[in-house]
């Protein structure tokens, strides 16, 4: 992608591993899954998701825990 290690990538930073969580869980359990993740559901997820991230990414920044705040 032309990025440096640990560079910021927004969006795919937080929902890549959201996606390959999903997909997985779809494969290994799908009638588990369809029953828990309705549609309501996987949008609180894939909007919460982001905002948590960023979120903890800030707070850990801000208190000198983390060097960037990605």
């Amino acid at each position: 992608s032309g990025r440096e290690r640990g560079a910021a990538f927004p969006g795919l930073d937080q929902l890549d591993f959201v996606v390959g969580a999903l997909v997985a869980v779809f494969l290994v359990a799908p009638g588990w899954a369809t029953a828990v993740f309705t549609l309501p559901v996987l949008a609180v997820v894939l909007v919460m998701t982001p905002v948590l991230h960023v979120g903890t990414n800030v707070i850990a920044y801000a208190i000198g825990v983390k060097n960037e705040p990605w």
